[in-house]
């Protein structure tokens, strides 16, 4: 990602000793109603560090700042900062719609450079709209975490809802394979009531046929007692009647 670097800036020069004279008392700039009484050159300087901090470069160990320009914009350099911000959109692919970091990159650098345009005219307007840059970019900053604390949520509910799928499609697999089992085993005590039902009818056939057999012989047997005892009875009447025969005669 390149720097396309809208905002003029001075020639180098040498990192000062005191670091603090490149953080300029904003605060103090903005709530005061007049500005103080100095050279107006340094108090322009003074506020475009505050709108746009001095850049630090190292070059072969060296430290050097570079710090915004305070020379008035022409008509020619607008002309070619409108084209130089057309050809960085095209150069970089920057998104025309949605969310483009690229987009939101080149356009914050260009205003910055509005304002140090403004600025230079104007240094009231010029705080204004600061404030205005820096309060847009909250509210972006500020949707930004909401927008990537729902995509976390809807990441979290996705991934939740996957394991809870996965979960209730295994669960679902073990319940059909219990039910597979458990078909195969009412199948198999279907075949076996089946067999023990022929096994009982067998059973029960030989059973039947064991008493008939037995009832045939006890009738059979009972027949013959009875025919022996008639023998018995009817040889019993004639012994009977031989005595009393003989008694006549």
């Amino acid at each position: 990602m390149q720097d396309v670097n809208f905002v003029q800036r001075k020639p180098k020069e040498p990192l000062p000793e005191d670091e603090k004279d490149l953080e300029p008392d904003f605060e103090s700039i903005v709530n005061s109603s007049t500005l103080p009484p100095i050279d107006p050159e340094k108090q322009l300087q003074r506020i475009l560090d505050c709108v746009l901090p001095p850049r630090k470069i190292e070059e072969r160990g060296q430290f050097f700042i570079q710090r915004a320009s305070a020379a008035p914009t022409t008509r020619l350099d607008l002309v070619a900062l409108h084209e130089k911000f057309e050809a960085s959109l095209q150069t970089e692919r920057a998104k025309a719609f949605g969310i483009c970091p690229i987009r939101r990159r080149i356009y914050d650098e260009l205003f910055d450079e509005i304002i140090r345009q403004v600025t230079i005219n104007c240094a009231e307007r010029g705080l204004l709209l600061l404030r205005i840059r820096d309060e847009i970019r909250m509210t972006f900053l500020a949707y930004q975490n909401v927008l990537e604390s729902s995509i976390a949520y809807g990441i979290r509910k996705a991934v939740s809802t996957d394991n809870q799928q996965n979960t209730a499609v295994f669960e679902r697999d073990q319940e059909k394979k219990k039910n597979e089992e458990l078909m195969v085993k009412i199948d198999q005590l279907e075949k076996q009531l089946t067999g023990e039902r022929i096994v009982k009818d067998e059973e029960i056939k030989l059973l039947e046929q064991s008493m008939r057999d037995e009832n045939e012989r006890l009738l059979e047997s009972n027949r013959v007692l009875k025919m022996h005892l008639q023998s018995i009875i009817q040889m019993d009447q004639q012994m009977q009647q031989q005595p009393s025969s003989t008694e006549r005669s």
